[in-house]
C-alpha cells in the first residue's frame, strides 16, 4: 500500500522512457569510439566528440531547468526525448568527423533537456522522507540498461555494421518518445508548496536568506542554495572518473588486446543499478554525506586500478567497483540537492548540478585524450584516480559534508 502511494504510475512510465532512451544511448559506448577511429579519427578526436556532446548539454541545461520550472516538466521531457532518441539517426546520415560533431551537439542538447526535467518530474512525485530511495530507483533506469546495451551495440556493429546499428538505436529511441508522450502534464512552479523541502544535505537556511533568494531568477536562486553548491561540486568531481571510464575504456581494452568491453560495462551497470536505491535509502536514514564520501573513494580507487588492469576479469572487477562508487555517490548527491530545495527550484537545481557534471566530463575527456595520446592509457587512468581521491579530500575538508551536511531528514542537517 505505501509503495503504491509513494510511486504512482507516472513514476514507472517515466522510468520506462528513460530506460528506452538510455538503451539507445549506451549502445554507443563501446561502438562510437571505434566508429570514430574507422572514419579516420584519433584518440584526441574521441575526446573532442565527447567534449562537444557535453558542451551542448552544459549550454542547454540552464534553459532546460528554467523551462521545466516555468512551463512544466512534460513539454521539456518530450522535446528532449525527440532529440535524445533521434540522435543516432543523425550519425547514420554521413561518415565524417565534421558531421558527427554536429550530430553530437543535437544529441547532447536532447539528453540535457530530458534528464534535467526528469529529475524534477520524479522529485515532484516523492514524499520528502523518500527522496533518496525514489531518486536512486528512478536513476537506476538510466544505468541498468548498460547491462545489455553495450553488448547489443557491439553485436549489431559486428554483425551488420555501423549504419544498421544507428538506425536500430534510433527506432529504440522513438519508443522512448512514445513513453514520454503518455506522461501527464503539470509539475511547474505554480503548483508547488511554499513549505521548505526536507532532505537537504546542507542544513536549514535562515528565513531572511530564503526570502532574499526567492527574489532572484530560478538559476540564481538555485546557486544561492548551499545544498546545490555542494551537490554541484560533488557531481563535477564525479565527472572526472566517469568520463575516463566511459570514453576511454574501449580504447584501453583494444590497446591491451583484451577484447570487447560489453561485459565490462554490464558489470558496472548491474552493480550501480543495485546500489543506487540502497544508497538512496541509506541517505534518507543516515545522511547523504557518508554515501557521497564512500562512493567517491571507491570510484577513485577503481579508475586508478584500470591503470594496471591486464585481463578481462580484472576489468570486469574494477568496473563493478566503479559501479558501486558511482551509484552511491550519485544517489547521495541527488538526494542532497532535490531534498534541499523547494519544488519550484527542482528543475533549475538539477540544471546547475548536472551542468557541472557534463562540463567536467567533456572538458576532462578532451584533456585526458591529449594526455593519453602523449603518454598511454595507464598513465591517464592513474592520474584520474589520483585527482578523484585528492578532490574528495579537498571538498570533504572544505565542506565537512560527512558531518554538518550529512543528513537528509529534519533531524540530520
Amino acid at each position: 500500500m505505501r509503495t503504491r502511494a509513494a510511486y504512482p504510475w507516472p513514476f514507472f512510465v517515466a522510468m520506462a522512457a528513460t530506460l528506452l532512451l538510455f538503451l539507445s544511448f549506451q549502445a554507443l559506448f563501446p561502438t562510437l569510439p571505434l566508429y570514430i577511429v574507422s572514419i579516420g579519427g584519433s584518440p584526441a578526436d574521441n575526446g573532442l566528440a565527447s567534449w562537444v556532446f557535453a558542451l551542448a548539454a552544459v549550454l542547454t541545461r540552464p534553459l532546460a531547468g528554467a523551462l521545466a520550472d516555468r512551463w512544466g516538466r512534460k513539454p521539456v521531457m518530450v522535446l528532449g526525448a525527440i532529440a535524445f532518441g533521434g540522435g543516432p539517426l543523425l550519425y547514420a546520415l554521413r561518415s565524417s568527423m565534421a558531421w558527427l560533431l554536429g550530430a553530437r551537439v543535437v544529441h547532447g542538447m536532447g539528453m540535457a533537456l530530458f534528464t534535467t526535467s526528469y529529475q524534477a518530474f520524479i522529485a515532484d512525485l516523492l514524499p520528502p522522507s523518500r527522496y533518496g530511495e525514489g531518486l536512486g530507483l528512478a536513476n537506476a533506469a538510466s544505468v541498468v540498461t548498460m547491462v545489455a546495451a553495450p553488448l547489443a551495440g557491439e553485436w549489431l556493429a559486428r554483425e551488420f555494421g555501423f549504419g544498421p546499428l544507428f538506425l536500430t538505436l534510433g527506432a529504440v529511441g522513438g519508443l522512448g518518445v512514445v513513453a514520454a508522450l503518455i506522461l501527464p502534464g503539470g509539475g511547474s512552479k505554480t503548483e508547488s508548496s511554499r513549505e521548505p523541502a526536507l532532505g537537504g544535505c546542507s542544513g536549514a537556511e535562515t528565513e531572511s536568506t530564503d526570502l532574499r533568494s526567492r527574489a532572484q531568477p530560478g538559476l540564481g536562486r538555485a546557486l544561492g542554495q548551499p545544498c546545490v553548491r555542494i551537490g554541484s561540486l560533488g557531481m563535477a568531481l564525479l565527472g572526472v572518473p566517469f568520463g575516463a571510464f566511459i570514453v576511454f575504456l574501449p580504447l584501453l581494452a583494444d590497446a591491451r588486446n583484451l577484447g570487447g568491453t560489453g561485459w565490462v560495462f554490464a558489470a558496472y551497470a548491474f552493480v550501480s543499478a543495485l546500489v543506487q536505491p540502497a544508497a538512496g535509502r541509506a541517505s534518507d536514514r543516515w545522511g547523504a554525506g557518508r554515501a557521497i564520501s564512500a562512493g567517491l573513494a571507491l570510484a577513485g580507487l577503481a579508475v586508478g586500478g584500470l591503470a594496471v588492469g591486464a585481463s578481462p576479469c580484472a576489468l570486469i572487477g574494477l568496473a563493478a567497483l566503479f559501479g558501486m562508487g558511482y551509484g552511491a555517490t550519485r544517489a547521495g548527491l541527488d538526494a542532497c540537492v532535490q531534498g534541499g530545495v523547494e519544488p519550484d527550484l527542482r528543475g533549475s537545481s538539477a540544471a546547475v548540478q548536472y551542468t557541472a557534471h557534463d562540463l567536467v566530463i567533456g572538458l576532462g575527456s578532451w584533456l585526458l585524450g591529449l594526455l593519453a595520446g602523449s603518454t598511454d592509457y595507464g598513465v591517464m587512468y592513474a592520474t584520474v584516480g589520483g585527482v578523484t581521491l585528492l578532490g574528495l579530500a579537498a571538498i570533504g575538508l572544505g565542506t565537512g559534508w560527512g558531518e554538518k551536511n550529512g543528513g537528509t531528514s529534519r533531524g540530520h542537517v
